[in-house]
């Protein structure tokens, strides 16, 4: 259960930032060693906050454009339960569902026309972190269309003019056809253009079968990616990687990374996850 340590955490904003050169003891680790860490930020879903005008501490359930907006040529719309007769996300014994399903008849309109209905959640303007240690335990959904993650942004209140891309961290995407496959990555702009570091973690056996901690150590000096603890890749941290991120959590469907589902695919289609983690080096590891 949630301790009062752990809902202390999850009632303010947290803004952490590290020297990169003090984590280096930790960060530099093939193998996560909990005992090296300090929590600064932990969700275990054993109930689901949104984020109210009048409230930000909690999850928002859009990107920072317009909800209408689609992106990647993607097939769903991101509701709001809160304004939708629809909700995509359940919690049950801890673990929050996000679910995407066949949109409703009469819900078309007012989903852009998108064929079908999904949930993102995000930090922003509740929890941001720079530097540390970043995860999420899921288990991903299987099925032809299927787009889950797990990323990282920083925050701003609208997308600043001249930007191709905010710097992204990319700690977990799968897509539902391969099962045996994640992917890693870094996105940039430090050149003036959109510049990407991918890393594709293949042969892993069915991902989508159970849980899995997917994770991510960034500092000033670069970023490490750990698939159950165990380091899976590590590239140098682009210079446009100093500003503060926020956690990202979706399952979208089709789009021109993953294609459309097809008949196999079966929906509701689910997104489990069990907790999102955030975590500093606490010294005691050199």
């Amino acid at each position: 259960m949630i301790s009062k340590f752990h809902k202390a955490l999850l009632a303010t904003t947290i803004t952490a930032t590290l020297l990169g050169t003090s984590s280096l003891g930790a960060a530099s680790q093939r193998t996560l060693d909990d005992s090296c860490w300090e929590t600064t930020f932990f969700e275990p879903f054993d109930a689901l906050t949104l984020a109210s005008n009048e409230d930000p501490n909690g999850w928002t359930t859009q990107y920072i454009w317009d909800r209408d907006t689609i992106i990647n040529q993607e097939m769903q719309y991101y509701v709001n339960p809160n304004e939708h007769p629809v909700n995509p996300f359940s919690v049950s014994d801890g673990v929050l569902t996000i679910s995407a399903t066949e949109t409703p008849q009469d819900l078309l309109q007012s989903t852009q026309g998108q064929p079908f209905i999904s949930g993102v959640l995000t930090s922003r303007n509740w929890f941001e972190q720079q530097y540390g240690r970043f995860e999420v335990r899921a288990q991903v959904p299987k099925g032809q269309g299927l787009w889950s993650a797990f990323w990282m942004l920083p925050t701003h209140a609208q997308w600043p003019e001249g930007i191709a891309i905010l710097p992204e961290l990319d700690v977990m995407e799968q897509l539902g056809h391969q099962p045996g496959t994640y992917h890693t990555t870094l996105h940039t702009n430090q050149t003036g253009k959109l510049t990407s570091h991918p890393y594709d973690h293949n042969r892993l056996g069915d991902l989508t079968a159970g849980f899995h901690l997917y994770s991510a150590v960034w500092t000033e000096q670069q970023v490490s990616w750990y698939l159950d603890g165990k380091r899976v890749a590590t590239h140098p941290s682009p210079k446009d990687f100093n500003h503060p991120k926020h956690f990202l959590l979706n399952l979208a469907v089709g789009g021109s990374w993953p294609g459309s589902p097809n008949a196999q695919t079966q929906f509701p289609a689910e997104y489990k996850i069990d907790y999102v983690r955030a975590m500093v080096p606490n010294g005691s590891c050199s």
